[in-house]
């Protein structure tokens, strides 16, 4: 077990390069208006492999070199200049005050999706109500995009690397 504050200072403080990590996270997904007409308010609850301690544009960079093309990817400031960079696992977005887990998603080990009235939907009905979340300013080849992620700290639950599970409380 380990306090919210505890998490954001092991974060700040990373010093253990790219990681492989799972992490458990519930967020509510935003959904076309098909989406919030049938179902309302969506719950997702989340249990996501991939890497933190990363550096999102050395991984589109690195990508575009396998494929034969220039290293020529900038990314965008976090949230239009209104973020914050404190480490390569660490964001904050500074108006809002909050932190987020910087988080390269490479693979989904399972996920549950509850409607507002809290009955599971399954997934294969949500997929048309979800917004394409696809990079598109990347330049890599379809299929190897680099799926960078801001996971808000409020919202994990769980998180494994380097061998140790961490439940976030409080």
């Amino acid at each position: 077990m380990i306090t919210r504050e505890q998490f954001i200072e092991l974060l700040k403080n990373w010093k253990y390069g790219a990681q492989p990590v799972s992490v458990q996270y519930i967020t509510s997904p935003k959904l076309n208006k098909l989406g919030k007409s049938k179902f309302g308010n969506v719950i997702k609850i989340a249990n996501v492999g991939g890497m933190i301690g990363y550096v999102y544009e050395n991984s589109v960079n690195n990508q575009k070199e396998r494929e034969g093309k220039e290293r020529d990817f900038l990314a965008q400031s976090l949230w239009k200049g209104k973020g914050k960079r404190l480490s390569t696992a660490l964001s904050m977005h500074i108006e809002k005050g909050k932190y987020y887990l910087t988080f390269k998603h490479q693979q989904t080990f399972k996920s549950f999706f509850f409607d507002s009235q809290h009955n599971m939907v399954n997934i294969n009905e949500l997929k048309s109500c979800f917004y394409d979340n696809t990079p598109k300013n990347q330049g890599v080849d379809e299929g190897n995009e680099i799926h960078h992620r801001e996971i808000l700290i409020d919202n994990i639950r769980k998180i494994k690397f380097r061998k140790t599970t961490y439940e976030i409380v409080g």
